[in-house]
């Protein structure tokens, strides 16, 4: 054998040799992700959650682990997460206005910009609701019912409700007055008691309002909640204002574009599975898919559209 075919062998040799003793680059995930969730289990957030972890762990081929962390309204969670690395191991799931509404009405330990705004997977159908023996067909009634006194008592949740019922309350020309509850659940319960006029609800009135036992006066979202669709939108019965709340998927700033990929898809394919789909309808959340850059743009009108809101209700 020739010199030169001995060293092109020899270094054909070393370089096998370096090719196999080389660790390979595994491709992302390498371990569990983990998603906590803002509320306390059995809420529609955590049910959501848990379905969509089964569906994203299939996708990205690793176990996705769900855990509670409830308080301040999904601050908590929030909060906790801010602090983590931005290597997508760790997401929150949260409803949206803990991000684009709450941080623009107290001081808390995160702001807008300290996520990646993963997924958002289904919106909540809210809603103002009565009692079907006052005869009121849309709110428009309510509040022409609340003119003979100049004011109606509500049951309310959130802080959100509150500026919401203070701005249609403006362009009545009624005073809403707010009765606490602990839980969405509670609204409806006052309002079937009989013991307050309207309830401002999340999305617990579903049932009852599809049996006949509780009058949707009008959604507040967007658009028309799919399964009332005679039911008009406070922005059709010439209120101007709208109560947008989604589902949130999210993980710290600054998350590496390829992990944040791998993240969009995988969401992405679970917001379309049909047990999701079918969960949806379930519980009466409006079907929404959303990821990356549209996922973000929706979020930034979030923000801008209740700075305005809290400008109206003052």
């Amino acid at each position: 054998m020739s010199i030169s075919r001995t060293i092109r062998s020899v270094l054909w040799s070393a370089a096998l040799l370096a090719a196999f003793a080389a660790p390979s680059r595994a491709e992302w995930p390498e371990k569990p992700v983990t998603i906590a969730v803002g509320f306390a289990a059995g809420g529609t957030t955590d049910v959501v959650a848990r379905a969509v972890a089964e569906v994203v762990a299939k996708q990205l081929g690793q176990p996705v682990v769900v855990e509670n962390k409830p308080g301040a309204g999904g601050a908590v969670a929030a909060t906790a997460l801010a602090r983590m690395p931005a290597d997508g191991y760790n997401l929150v799931a949260t409803t949206s206005t803990t991000i684009t509404l709450d941080p623009q009405l107290m001081k808390l330990g995160y702001t807008p910009a300290d996520f990646t705004y993963v997924a958002a997977i289904g919106e909540f159908p809210e809603a103002f609701i009565a009692l079907p023996k006052h005869g009121w067909k849309t709110l428009a009634d309510a509040m022409a019912a609340a003119k003979a006194t100049g004011r109606m008592n509500y049951a309310s949740n959130t802080a959100l409700d509150r500026m919401i019922s203070t701005a249609v309350a403006k362009k009545a020309g009624v005073s809403l007055v707010p009765v606490p509850t602990r839980s969405g659940a509670e609204v409806v319960t006052q309002v079937m008691g009989g013991h307050v006029d309207l309830g401002y609800s999340s999305g617990a009135y579903y049932p009852q309002a599809k049996a006949g036992e509780l009058a949707v006066m009008a959604v507040l979202g967007d658009k028309r909640v799919a399964g009332l669709p005679d039911v008009p939108t406070l922005k059709e019965l010439g209120y101007g204002v709208a109560s947008v709340n989604l589902i949130l998927f999210v993980a710290p700033k600054g998350l590496p574009p390829a992990v944040a990929k791998r993240l969009d898809d995988a969401f992405a394919a679970a917001g379309k599975d049909p047990a999701i789909v079918s969960l949806m309808e379930k519980r009466s959340l409006n079907q929404l898919v959303e990821t990356g850059a549209p996922l973000e743009a929706t979020v930034k009108r979030h923000i801008d559209d209740f700075g305005k809101l809290i400008e109206q209700s003052k």
